[in-house]
């Protein structure tokens, strides 16, 4: 019987224990919700002898610093494309599949914090790409930055189901993505490709008409078309009745991924999804990420991964 539960995306990294541990609402560790048994799934360290050996204290947490911006590409008038100059910590840890950081303009207060995805990473020169589609009063104010920006970084929960990822090698995936949801999977194409997987991509170019996939990536392109379409839809069924695939990944809004998983069949695929819930603080306080389960329990979607065993 396969068991689900979530688990603490930052358990075990340099900033577990955090805030949570403080208050006694601890996503892993039972001890720090205080209950008086252990059930933590353990992660390599244990969160509850590391609170106690800092005198019941968090680490230090993650703080805005400045950051140069090396080149700034304007793909369109409302897709911008930021090359940032960050340090090696960061350069290590933006990495991963579903890295993401908070960027605002240096003349702006912490209500400007917006979460972006980190889409490439060339690690020999620090550098990191991040692709910004100009909505809102928060992404207006980035409109014309060139110099530098404020980033608090690095978080690691932009996509759902980073254990099917992880685990993945020598296999086949498809990867079906719209709009700036590429900036994400990027990243992740990286990843799989590193680890001998073959990967197939459905591409919807959406309102950013632009493909960032084939200018990052060696993914093979199956297709580009309106996801949104019965031709879209079609597309997606043919590739899952050719292929045998293993893993795949829909990067686009909480709607798309709905009417895609109605339409297809993808039983017997393990799923990876874009984390698209409200992200404000990263931390796991606002409550702005919150969801609840059947039972009621809270879950922090800013720090939580829903683990299969």
């Amino acid at each position: 019987m396969t068991v689900k539960y979530w688990e603490c995306i930052d358990a075990g990294s340099d900033y577990c224990p955090c805030y949570l541990a403080e208050s006694n609402d601890c996503i892993t560790c039972t001890h720090l919700q205080n209950k008086n048994y252990c059930d933590c799934n353990w992660r390599g360290v244990c969160i509850y002898q590391e609170f106690k050996f800092l005198n019941e204290q968090r680490k230090s947490t993650r703080i805005p610093h400045e950051v140069a911006i090396v080149s700034r590409v304007d793909i369109t008038p409302n897709l911008k494309v930021f090359k940032l100059k960050v340090n090696d910590y960061l350069i290590r840890h933006l990495k991963q599949p579903g890295a993401y950081i908070f960027v605002r303009n240096k003349s702006k207060d912490q209500y400007f914090d917006i979460p972006i995805s980190i889409m490439n990473v060339e690690s020999a020169s620090g550098l990191i790409d991040i692709a910004i589609e100009i909505h809102g009063v928060k992404t207006k104010s980035l409109k014309d930055d060139s110099e530098s920006l404020l980033i608090k970084a690095p978080y690691w929960n932009g996509i759902i189901g980073i254990q099917h990822l992880k685990s993945l090698a020598g296999g086949r995936c498809l990867i079906v993505a719209r709009g700036i949801a590429q900036a994400p999977a990027v990243l992740l194409i990286q990843h799989l490709r590193q680890h001998n997987n073959t990967v197939d991509v459905i591409l919807d170019t959406g309102s950013i008409k632009h493909d960032f996939i084939s200018h990052y990536t060696d993914a093979n392109l199956i297709s580009t078309v309106d996801l949104y379409s019965e031709q879209g839809k079609s597309v997606i069924q043919q590739a899952i009745a050719k292929h045998e695939y293993q893993l795949s990944f829909i990067g686009g809004s909480d709607y798309l991924q709905k009417q895609i998983l109605e339409v297809s069949n993808f039983h017997n695929i393990n799923l990876v999804t874009t984390n698209n819930h409200h992200m404000c603080c990263g931390e796991g306080i606002c409550g702005a990420c919150t969801i609840y389960d059947i039972a009621g329990n809270a879950i922090k979607t800013c720090k939580s991964q829903l683990v299969h065993h």
